[in-house]
């Protein structure tokens, strides 16, 4: 009786465990199939390779960007670069670094940036980089220009409510900007010669990409935003046109005869991300790795807590 009971309980945990792998192949099938199908496809019917990067949300990190673009350059196979922009800005540090990569990949390969609905301040900065800009008639552009956003202050708030905030500090004006104390004349005018000096990069850099004059940056520039029609008359891009335009115009500047195939990085999943992954192609070994023995980690509790069950 006890080993046929014994003998049913072992059957169970073996459904059980068939449908665990057959999940776990359920959730890999579909990629799998599209590689392969993907594989066959460039096998019979060879394209021309252009890099695709889409530039989208707030830029806080150049990071992804620039190694993404310099293993587009590297790459023998890949001809272009299609920019897809889709940004309001971000930080001056992170666009800029950028945008000194692209110059150096548009030495040796063409660029060519498109614009849907927005690029706007950091995110142009990034757009004049490329050889050809392209826009819908309605997208924003340019907000060429710095905001340094300062703290607001609570200091009466703290007053208020008789918290008294102490700073000990070195450097005159280490504590600009405070949110602690009231800024000084002093203090507000050297925040607005950062502010200035960093539009002043700005503007020269769009002033040289763009070939236009900065005499006349009162027109394209003073954080202005334009819609794609505005920006064609300021010079600001060099056409209205669509996606489908972008990938004819990729063809015509780097002399592509025949049809392209679109190679975009991997973006690290949120599947991923659960395990902690940072980064797709530093990942990839030690993530498999992670991977099977977390599967045998379970695998074996599975087995682990029927067998609790049975002996109890």
């Amino acid at each position: 009786m006890a080993k046929d009971t014994e003998k049913k309980q072992s059957g169970f945990f073996d459904i059980i465990k068939n449908l665990f792998w057959l999940l776990i192949l359920l959730q890999f099938a579909p990629i799998v199939l599209s590689n392969l199908k993907t594989m066959i496809e460039d096998a019979f019917t060879p394209k021309t390779q252009v890099g695709q990067l889409n530039v989208t949300g707030m830029i806080t990190d150049s990071n992804y960007y620039v190694k993404n673009i310099q293993k587009f350059l590297q790459d023998s196979n890949i001809k272009a670069l299609l920019l897809k922009i889709e940004s309001p800005g971000g930080f001056p540090g992170s666009s800029q670094n950028v945008f000194m990569e692209l110059n150096k990949f548009k030495e040796k390969k063409p660029i060519i940036a498109f614009v849907e609905n927005m690029g706007t301040s950091g995110a142009y900065n990034i757009a004049i980089a490329a050889n050809h800009i392209i826009s819908s008639p309605s997208a924003l552009l340019g907000s060429i220009g710095v905001w340094l956003q300062v703290p607001p202050n609570i200091k009466h708030l703290g007053e208020d409510w008789k918290v008294k905030f102490v700073d000990i500090h070195s450097g005159e004006y280490k504590t600009s900007g405070s949110p602690f104390k009231d800024m000084t004349p002093a203090e507000r005018k050297h925040l607005q010669n950062v502010s200035d000096n960093t539009y002043e990069q700005f503007i020269k850099d769009v002033s040289t990409s763009r070939n236009l004059s900065i005499k006349n940056q009162n027109e394209w520039a003073e954080g202005k935003v334009f819609t794609g029609n505005q920006a064609l008359k300021l010079k600001l891009i060099d056409q209205i046109g669509s996606f489908q335009d972008a990938i004819d115009e990729i063809k015509k500047i780097a002399m592509i005869d025949g049809e392209i195939k679109l190679v975009q990085p991997k973006r690290i999943s949120n599947f991923m991300k659960l395990f902690g992954a940072q980064d797709e192609t530093e990942a990839e070994p030690s993530f498999s790795s992670f991977v099977a023995n977390t599967i045998s980690e379970v695998s074996e509790k599975l087995q682990s807590n029927l067998g609790f069950v049975r002996f109890r």
